[in-house]
């Protein structure tokens, strides 16, 4: 496996895999001016503690095409304690997570990939961990 990590005011890790894993998930964020867009089977990101991310979920099929899904995607994030995760009224395709507490919490995207009767879950990740943010002050102790 490869790693790249590039850091814009907070890391953004990327990671490569083998071309044979044929799904993939896309997602943009957008974080104090700058837009990201990662691809691939596992995606993770580290956000300050406070702030907040504007995500959008892309759906693709087994040859990478923009895909459709039927109905409104339904986000969750598995826990609320460490990040919560608010859907656009206006597209389901986009949410913004809030960070809450330190820890790690996957967020989940999930779609009806069927679209006909039948419905196929279709579930893309992002794991978010809330990290501590920027230094604004300092404590001077005595070291006994």
């Amino acid at each position: 496996m490869t790693k790249i990590a590039i850091t814009v005011d907070a890391p953004i890790e990327i990671l490569l895999l083998p071309p044979e894993q044929w799904w993939q998930a896309i997602i943009t964020t957008t974080y104090k001016g700058f837009v990201v867009t990662a691809k691939g089977t596992y995606m993770a990101y580290s956000l300050p503690d406070g702030d907040s991310l504007n995500v959008r979920v892309d759906w693709v099929d087994k040859e990478r095409n923009p895909a459709t899904v039927d109905g409104a995607v339904v986000w969750d994030s598995s826990s609320d304690m460490i990040a919560t995760v608010t859907v656009d009224m206006n597209d389901s395709n986009l949410a913004t997570i809030q960070a809450i507490a330190l820890g790690t919490a996957q967020i989940n995207a999930t779609a009806d990939a069927d679209l006909g009767e039948g419905i196929r879950s279709l579930v893309a990740t992002l794991d978010v961990q809330v990290i501590a943010g920027e230094a604004v002050a300092g404590t001077i102790s005595p070291v006994v």
